[in-house]
């Protein structure tokens, strides 16, 4: 389920943004034989579904004996989970025994195994783990890995358990609490199913909906869920109301988390962080008024009212960072906001969706960033990207720019499966709207080509591999852009002519290049067992259910080729440092875990060799200019909007200092990060009392 959360598409292909119930949902996978069906006694069969329509499927057997037996699967642009389950259950409803195989969402192999016997001695294997722990008669054992049917009988366990409440396996706990009720009916069938809240799982409740039986009914993940078979119609209603549900719950952290500031309000003393000359100016101050800064000078010069005036101890501050690749969710604000990111560049949405959650944060209603939007156009095929409308002409993919034209799109991203030769057609109409063009290389095509026929900036550095390492009948739509470059970058020459010409090319033409390294970092890297290298730095903070999760790989990472994969993700640093040299602009982006992958992109930048200086000055005004927000954002000046940071260490000094948030500045609007993590479990990176104390600062 972690593997899951780290690399599985959400919404579209976004990793990391499948909330914790999904993970738990989405283990691996096997081939394997067909349910056996001598002691079945029931069998319960679910369609899962992508934009409505069938992708994958759950078959669950409740044999004779107990024992359940499932198997679930489901196809997303060639990657997807293939996974069979047995579990038994004790009389209290909770797992006595369990077996997981199969292969995961990237195609990691799954073996777990879990047992608990009369004693209360339990024991569990996976590839991430070994582990056991006695007294655990009471404790709900969760896997690494599983089908639907897990979060089900939690979800049960749980109603039934004293307290609503649980202690987990290996460690953390549970709680449920009801949260809506809905009819539905499907071909004359009424049914009355709940809503159900499941806390302690990640960082946010985790959605589950039972029947008046308290049977799994539905889970609803945005663009994809899972509903018994053949009641895909009822979906979208229960994702709707489960939406409702889940800002209610965020504008409850909103209302106690949100300080407010006066009309006018300064901080001082501070030291400030010039990103243009990448140095720091000790002793200043900085003075807002209406949600803009208005003077900036040294501690004591400006005329700042005490009462009004947050205390900055002598410690930074900086503009906010800015994640330019994001899939925006209600959830993503508070995780964003503690992590010092102030806007976020999302780059495909649903667009009503988009628009509400943008809404919602813009106004404080829930904790959030500013969010720059960008259109979504790809092509219909058996790859298409989970999202909305597909084009399945050239006509169409040109009406779909102009849609997005008339809602003041800035830009748009194509997927892999436009066909190359509509490229330059697509990308001289979104010009003449005065859009941008950014995305994927399409499957058959080459970057250079991309570039020559309009493309503005490239989404994932593997695709600039892919201009040297695709063949003709490589297939990109697929793995296969995974795969291709994890086996054979470590072997392109980087200082080839030819290699050398095609970065020449990217600066010569003002390509933008977004990275999103610490993704293919973390796939080439992680081994079974070991903590993922994109958050090693920061496991100890999280829930320990998260934490575990950090162990289990994602990407099939042969151990024979394990040391191959490494020089590949060194080759791809090594890309990035040569991009940054020649002055080919960069953008800093994360299309994983929220904030957290951010802090880890930036270090990788620095580990490329690019200067911290420069890296700040990239996740700063450089993003700004480039989402043509640049005039007013990114800047600690006047005029510029105060979207702020303070910072308990310096970030020029390590790199690492950008973790350490102490508050985040909207406007007149204050978090403080500890607060912020402690709300959704995290232990937070500065202690609450050394925290800024800000004079006037009032909770919303």
């Amino acid at each position: 389920m972690r593997a899951i959360q780290r690399e599985v598409v959400c919404r579209t292909k976004w990793h990391t943004r499948w909330p914790l119930a999904l993970a738990l949902v989405l283990g691996g996978w096997i081939g394997g034989p067909a349910l056996a069906t001598a002691e079945e006694t029931v069998q319960l069969r679910y369609d899962w579904l992508t934009q409505g329509k069938r992708s994958g499927g759950f078959v669950l057997g409740l044999q004779g004996d107990g024992l359940r037996v499932s198997e679930f699967s489901f196809n997303d642009r060639g990657r997807g989970p293939d996974l069979k389950e047995r579990i038994a259950l004790d009389a209290n409803g909770l797992i006595r025994s369990l077996h997981i195989e199969g292969k995961a969402y990237m195609g990691s192999p799954v073996d777990e195994r879990f047992s608990r016997d009369a004693d209360g001695l339990a024991e569990w294997q996976s590839a991430a783990e070994t582990g056991s722990q006695t007294g655990a008669e009471h404790a709900f054992y969760i896997a690494g890995e599983s089908t639907p049917d897990q979060i089900g009988i939690l979800a049960r366990a749980l109603l039934a358990a004293p307290g609503q409440s649980l202690a987990l396996l290996p460690s953390g706990s549970a709680r449920i609490e009801s949260l809506a009720r809905e009819s539905v009916t499907h071909a004359g069938e009424a049914r009355e199913v709940e809503l159900f809240g499941i806390a302690g799982l990640g960082f946010e409740p985790s959605y589950v909906w039972l029947d008046a039986n308290r049977k799994l009914f539905a889970l609803s993940y945005g663009w994809m869920g899972l509903v018994p078979e053949g009641w895909g119609a009822v979906l979208p209603a229960l994702q709707e109301r489960q939406e409702l549900v889940a800002a209610a719950h965020h504008q409850r952290l909103a209302e106690r988390l949100t300080r407010r500031l006066p009309e006018t309000w300064c901080i001082a003393p501070v030291r400030l962080l010039d990103v243009d000359a990448g140095r720091l100016l000790p002793d200043m101050a900085v003075r807002v008024s209406g949600g803009v800064i208005r003077a900036v000078g040294a501690h004591g010069t400006l005329q700042c009212d005490a009462a009004s005036t947050l205390d900055g101890g002598g410690r930074v501050l900086m503009p906010g960072l800015w994640d330019m690749h994001s899939h925006v969710s209600i959830g993503d604000g508070l995780l964003n906001i503690a992590a010092g990111v102030v806007a976020v560049r999302d780059l495909a949405n649903d667009h009503e969706r988009l628009l509400k959650v943008a809404a919602q944060m813009e106004s404080g209603e829930v904790i959030g960033t500013r969010v720059v939007r960008s259109g979504f156009i790809d092509q219909k095929s058996p790859f298409s990207a989970p999202t909305g409308r597909l084009a399945e002409s050239l006509d169409e993919a040109l009406d779909m720019v102009r849609w997005y034209a008339e809602r003041d799109y800035p830009q748009i991203k194509i997927y892999s499966s436009i066909t190359p030769d509509w490229v330059r057609p697509i990308a001289d109409e979104i010009h003449r709207h005065g859009m941008r063009l950014s995305g994927h290389i399409p499957s058959y095509m080459t970057a250079e080509r991309a570039v020559r026929d309009g493309f503005d900036e490239i989404q994932h550095i593997n695709m600039l591999f892919l201009n040297f390492l695709a063949g003709p009948r490589d297939d990109t739509r697929t793995p296969v852009r995974f795969v291709k470059v994890a086996e054979e970058a470590g072997g392109l020459d980087l200082e080839s002519t030819e290699v050398k010409d095609f970065i020449a090319l990217l600066r010569q033409r003002d390509i933008v290049v977004d990275p999103t390294v610490s993704i293919f970092d973390s796939m080439f890297r992680h081994r079974p067992g070991e903590l993922d290298p994109s958050y090693a730095g920061i496991a100890e903070h999280l829930p320990p259910t998260v934490q575990r999760g950090l162990r289990a790989p994602g990407f099939a990472v042969p151990d024979d080729k394990a040391a191959r994969y490494a020089a590949s993700a060194d080759a791809l640093l090594k890309m990035i440092g040569a991009l940054h040299r020649a002055g080919v602009r960069l953008v800093a982006g994360t299309d994983a875990m929220v904030g957290f992958t951010l802090h880890r992109e930036l270090e990788l930048y620095v580990a490329a060799g690019i200067p911290v200086a420069d890296v700040l000055r990239i996740a700063t005004i450089g993003a700004a200019t480039i989402a043509d927000a640049g005039s007013d954002q990114g800047r600690v000046a006047p005029g510029y909007r105060a979207e702020l940071v303070l910072l308990d260490g310096d970030p020029l000094a390590d790199i690492s200092n950008i973790r350490r948030t102490v508050l985040t500045l909207r406007g007149n609007r204050y978090y403080r990060a500890a607060e912020l993590h402690e709300a959704v479990g995290i232990r937070p990176f500065v202690s609450p009392e050394s925290e800024a104390s800000p004079a006037a600062g009032q909770r919303h």
